[in-house]
């Protein structure tokens, strides 16, 4: 029987459930698709708090030095990769990086040890702002928490804006914090709105924050005025009676019918369960390569199927394989209820884009934890 150690690496969260979805995942596809007869797999966990740079150097020396993992996977901000890149080449053994993809990631930090799975939020928010101006005008609008604005997403909206009509501008708000709150007030940027009178508004928000800002967002003046947000938006929260519409975005290297969303793509929504199910796939498929060679090699050849389609993990050419679709949200509160239907496939961006790549060498995010690591 041949022998296998993996380190996982898993962030904590107060929001949602991320690293115990990523493991059990992990664990229940290993479990049903790797042969137990041939292959005894030892997983051990290094916890990485909110996934700092610092953690998580620690931890990766930790699992290569004491354990001696032959690989490692889990739960990392491409920017924190990126920094902690070098170890890999260092002990000459592979990363699969998991993230949603809420920084923007730069191949040229990276080297042959390093593997993306990734949702691409990034690739997503700039399909969102070049339809959005294509749709309904060059004003767009960028509202967000202190938290949710330190990422990419405001940097990718603004590319695809850019990359519609050269003359479009988005404003921004980010919600204040009052006095005594431990969040920020997402109610305090509709002032703003009112003020810019915007063409459409990309909403930032996660948690108990996405809950008060879709209420108020509901039932205000403004519910006339497109909404554009990432999935983690749409939490239950109080409708009134009222329906909100929101326009989301969705990755796939499959074929996606028009119409009502097939359910196999819903699995998007628990993104993490999803990442550890795919990075589960990815390992069973490399160690039926592998034979008695060498995991790296393997790791080059997978070609693994998941329900969002063919994994493409290189990551020279990380998201250059992804369609990218609009998905219209009608929601009333109840997310059991919520409507979801594939209205189209919009344009999008891979590492080939110029001015993409231009925008890679400037800070775009102050923020080192996964998105919903905190």
């Amino acid at each position: 029987m041949k022998r296998i150690t993996v380190g996982l690496l898993l962030p904590i969260s107060t929001i949602t459930p991320m690293s115990r979805d990523f493991e059990l995942a992990l664990k229940q596809t290993i479990q049903e698709q790797v042969n137990d007869d041939e292959w005894a797999i030892e997983i051990v966990s290094e916890f990485i708090g909110q996934g700092s740079r610092i953690k998580v150097e620690e931890a990766i020396d930790k699992l290569f030095s004491h354990y001696n993992v032959d690989a490692i996977t889990g739960i990392v901000s491409n920017m924190v990769a990126m920094a902690v890149a070098a170890k890999f080449e260092r002990y000459k053994k592979p990363f699969i990086l998991n993230n949603i993809g809420e920084h923007t990631p730069n191949p040229a930090s990276f080297n042959p040890y390093i593997f993306i799975n990734s949702v691409h939020t990034w690739q997503q928010i700039w399909s969102l702002g070049y339809w959005a101006v294509k749709t309904f005008g060059n004003k767009g609008m960028f509202v967000a928490s202190v938290y949710d604005a330190g990422y990419s997403f405001s940097n990718m909206l603004t590319l695809g804006m850019k990359a519609a009509d050269q003359q479009s501008t988005m404003s921004f708000s980010i919600a204040q914090v009052t006095p005594g709150a431990k969040t920020t007030d997402p109610r305090t940027v509709f002032e703003h709105v009112e003020m810019f009178k915007p063409d459409f508004v990309f909403a930032a928000f996660c948690g108990e924050e996405a809950s008060v800002f879709q209420e108020a967002y509901a039932s205000g003046v403004s519910k006339d005025i497109p909404l554009l947000a990432l999935p983690w938006l749409l939490q239950d929260f109080n409708a009134n009676k009222e329906e909100l519409i929101v326009y989301t975005a969705l990755s796939t290297t499959a074929t996606v019918a028009i119409g009502d969303m097939d359910d196999r793509f819903r699995s998007q929504e628990q993104a993490y369960g999803q990442l550890g199910r795919e990075t589960g796939m990815i390992l069973a498929e490399s160690l039926k390569i592998k034979g008695d060679g060498n995991l790296l090699d393997a790791l080059n050849q997978v070609k693994a199927n998941a329900d969002r389609g063919m994994l493409h993990i290189d990551a020279q050419t990380t998201g250059q394989e992804n369609q990218v679709y609009l998905v219209r949200n009608t929601h009333t509160g109840n997310t059991n209820h919520l409507k979801r239907e594939v209205l189209c496939e919009m344009e999008t961006v891979d590492m080939n884009d110029q001015a993409l790549n231009e925008s890679l060498q400037q800070i775009s995010s102050g923020w080192e934890n996964p998105y919903l690591g905190i």
